[in-house]
């Protein structure tokens, strides 16, 4: 660890202040997590992979050269992202290229930001360096945040709980009048004849519903209930909930394809969650075709035959995800620019939440053909 007359001149030293109060793209935060880990933690070596799309992975590393500066490589592998979710595959995928191996060997899971920290040690680390790790992991996560290239998530508990509080107090105050607004709306929809003050009293009783379910969707979100898992068919599942969709997409010009490895997939998790999450997920491209005013194709995909995990995606070929400020904040509750046509409302933020107490990840990419791609990882049991 640098000393406090080192710091000044430090040029790595300025580099990670300067990151962690501005964005950078994920590759060059990346490196710079890694070569923390060698510079301030006192690790040989220090790798982090993360998901460039479903079936290929990123690997930036840093390794500790004696009496140098230590030594960079960044590569591409060709395998499933959902081996995030498992530090034995992890390992295996890493040692295949090289890069480490042997003892002292630690993997750090980071599912909400669809990657996996691998880092090296000496065989005899220093007591000091030892009690830096949290404020080294603390310091990876809040740098990895900052990526203005991925769509990240890391909600904390303080915000969550003011959120929920907020919650809580604007439902009681909020809800009692829009009761009553809800009821005379009814009264006067039964007596009222003119169909322009109809359309105008459906309106303000539409409006009233959606005031409602905001709140109700910032609560559900900031304190959702713990889920009740049991062992359930997916496919079965996936079927159910697309059920009562595929009319009302119809309707729009929207046709939902079902596509799956097995009759049978089963998952250990909450039915009446997962319904909600893949609900969610297919709603979200129905609307993105139906706000561009076209028809197209939405394709659910379930499947088993990957080590550890189940896989659900959801593929449209709708407008896509144009703007990186929007790919950015794409699963943000707190984030207002909505108005560019995808991430309306709790729809995406509930999904993830979903996704992460089931010890998942959701990932979200642009296939080149256009349209919009999530991916859901699972683990099976």
């Amino acid at each position: 660890m640098a000393t406090e007359e080192q710091m000044g001149d430090d040029p790595f030293l300025h580099r990670l202040l300067h990151a962690q109060v501005s964005e950078s793209g994920w590759s060059v935060l990346s490196s710079l997590v890694a070569e923390s880990w060698i510079r301030l933690g006192g690790a040989s070596a220090a790798l982090l992979m993360s998901a460039h799309g479903a079936d290929e992975l990123q690997v930036s590393c840093c390794r500790a050269v004696d009496g140098s500066a230590p030594q960079f490589n960044c590569l591409t592998l060709s395998e499933p992202w959902s081996i995030l979710l498992s530090p034995g595959d992890v390992i295996e995928s890493i040692a295949q290229t090289g890069l480490v191996g042997g003892l002292n060997l630690q993997v750090l899971p980071w599912p909400d930001l669809v990657s996996a920290l691998i880092v090296q040690f000496p065989e005899v680390v220093p007591p000091l360096q030892a009690a830096l790790y949290t404020t080294l992991i603390s310091v990876s996560r809040n740098l990895l945040s900052r990526a203005r290239d991925r769509s990240i998530l890391m909600p904390r508990a303080d915000i969550l709980e003011a959120m929920a509080q907020f919650a809580a107090g604007a439902g009681h105050e909020i809800n009692n009048p829009l009761g009553s607004i809800l009821g005379q709306t009814q009264i006067l929809l039964k007596s009222e004849q003119a169909a322009d003050r109809k359309q105008a009293f459906e309106t303000i009783g539409a409006q009233a519903w959606r005031v409602r379910d905001m709140i109700g969707n910032s609560m559900l979100f900031a304190r959702p209930p713990i889920p009740q898992k049991e062992r359930l068919n997916a496919v079965e599942v996936v079927q159910q909930t697309l059920t009562p969709i595929e009319k009302s997409a119809l309707n729009a010009g929207v046709e939902i394809r079902f596509a799956t490895s097995a009759d049978e997939i089963h998952v250990v998790a909450d039915r009446s969650q997962l319904s909600t999450l893949v609900s969610h997920l297919i709603r979200n491209s129905v609307e993105s075709l139906r706000g561009a005013d076209r028809h197209g194709c939405v394709s659910v995909t379930l499947r088993d035959d990957l080590p550890g995990t189940i896989e659900l995606s959801v593929v449209d070929d709708g407008p896509g995800i144009v703007s990186e400020e929007v790919r950015q904040h794409l699963f943000n509750p707190f984030y207002s620019g909505r108005s560019a046509g995808r991430g309306l409302g709790f729809g995406l933020c509930l999904a993830w939440q979903i996704v992460r107490m089931h010890g998942g990840m959701i990932l979200h990419e642009t296939p080149e053909e256009g349209g919009a791609a999530f991916h859901i990882a699972l683990p099976c049991e």
